[in-house]
Order: structure tokens, then sequence, then C-alpha cells
């Protein structure tokens, strides 16, 4: 089998937060990227900079993943921009805050649309355009396993990723690999205080908060281990051991 010297990468949400810095990493690692956004045109466009700085291919494209017809353009221009693609990863999501009882319908309804069915979307396109060595990695939460009392619809939807990330590794394979990176406190919401941040502290066991490089460095290694499928990597500073002990 012949491996291609530069894999070719879709990012969706690369424009901003963590998955602009999981584009940039996979750019620092030789990486050709095409990096989505729908509004944060200027760090998407950063990445592809990046991409030709260092010798190779960077895209941006702009997509609306709520709209279900989005999925497989995006797809599509970003394979016909790379001439091919050998991982996607889904990272763009939307994390709306309010209590359950705050919910509305149509909320409830976007969030999933952007949360879940975007990512399978995207996945079934791509896996429609790869080859052998193929490999997915979808970008859960540890919201997945836990409860969430202002974050519900947003947490149903992660928990529906690490769902759908076993089905689509066990239909896939061996052709695909499909695995997916929880992260916990590597990026606070906006607004959190300094109160909030000590709290997301006190609950690991390392001690400290991560960062959006711990996540891309998770990406990384999924995408290049050969023999990992349908797995869920935590990156968590071992937060749930924390959990589990006040348990």
């Amino acid at each position: 089998m012949v491996i291609r010297e530069r894999r070719r990468a879709l990012v969706t949400g690369a424009g901003v937060r963590v998955g602009r810095v999981i584009a940039e990493t996979l750019v620092r690692s030789g990486y050709d990227v095409a990096a989505h956004f729908h509004s944060s045109a200027e760090g998407a466009e950063a990445v592809v900079e990046a991409a030709r700085a260092a010798g190779g291919t960077g895209i941006a494209l702009r997509a609306d993943l709520a709209d279900p017809a989005a999925a497989a353009e995006l797809v599509g221009g970003a394979a016909e921009g790379l001439g091919g693609l050998d991982l996607l990863v889904n990272s763009a999501a939307i994390f709306p805050r309010g209590r359950p009882e705050e919910v509305t319908l149509e909320t409830w309804e976007r969030v999933f649309a952007i949360n879940v069915r975007a990512p399978f979307l995207c996945s079934r396109a791509a896996a429609e355009r790869m080859t052998e060595n193929g490999s997915i990695v979808n970008i859960a939460d540890v919201a997945a396993f836990e409860g969430w009392a202002t974050y519900a619809p947003y947490a149903a939807t992660k928990a529906a990723v690490v769902s759908l990330t076993r089905s689509l590794a066990l239909a896939w394979a061996p052709r695909i690999r499909v695995n997916a990176v929880a992260p916990g406190p590597v990026l606070l919401p906006p607004g959190s205080t300094e109160a909030d941040r000590r709290r997301a502290v006190a609950h690991t066991v390392l001690g400290r908060l991560g960062t959006p490089g711990d996540v891309a460095q998770a990406v990384l290694y999924l995408d290049g281990a050969p023999f990992v499928t349908g797995e869920v990597v935590r990156v968590d500073g071992g937060e749930h051991l924390r959990r589990s002990e006040e348990a």
C-alpha cells in the first residue's frame, strides 16, 4: 500500500478555538489542510497562509453546516482542492448556554443539526472519497459522560457523537478508521470567570487546565494509529478519575 507523503485533511470549524489549533497543528505536521469556517474567515485564512508558507496546500471553505446540503458540498470542495482526502476532523460545534426549561425547540434542533447531523453527513461524504488508510476523528467532549445542567442539548449531542463514532467505525472497517477525542477543561466557554477556572482546575488530577494543543496532539495520534478504531480518547487531565472518586 502506497501512502502519500503529505496527508490531506479537512477540519470543520477551523477558523476559531480548538478547531483552528487542530488545523494549524496539522499544517505544522506536514498535512495539506482544507479549513472550513462559517463566520470566522480570518482564522481560516490564517491556516491557509500557514499551509502555503510551509510549502503545502491550504484552502478555506465557507459552509453553514446547519444546512444539510452543505456537508456534501464542503467535502467535495475539500477533496477537489486538495486532490483527495485522507483525514476528516469533525470539530465544528455550537454550545448555547441555558437551563433545560429555557431551551427552545429551535435551539434544540439547531444544536443537533450542527453538532450531530453535520458530522454524520460530512463523514458519509468523506467515506465515499477516501481510499485505504482513511481516518475520521470526531471532537466529542467529556460532557458526553457527565450531566451539565446549563448545557443539556450540547451534552446530549456529544453523547450522540460518541455513539456515532463507534457505529461508523464498525460500518466502515477496515478501509476507514473512526475515532473521537473527548476534551475536558482545555478551553473554557466564553464568559467563564476566574472562579470557573479554579473549579475546573480542582476537578483535574494534574492540577491544571489543558490547552487546545493537547487536543490537536490526540488527533495526530489517532490519525497515525493504524490499529485503533472506535476509540474515544479523553483529554481531560484525569478529570474523570476525580469525578469517579467523588462519586
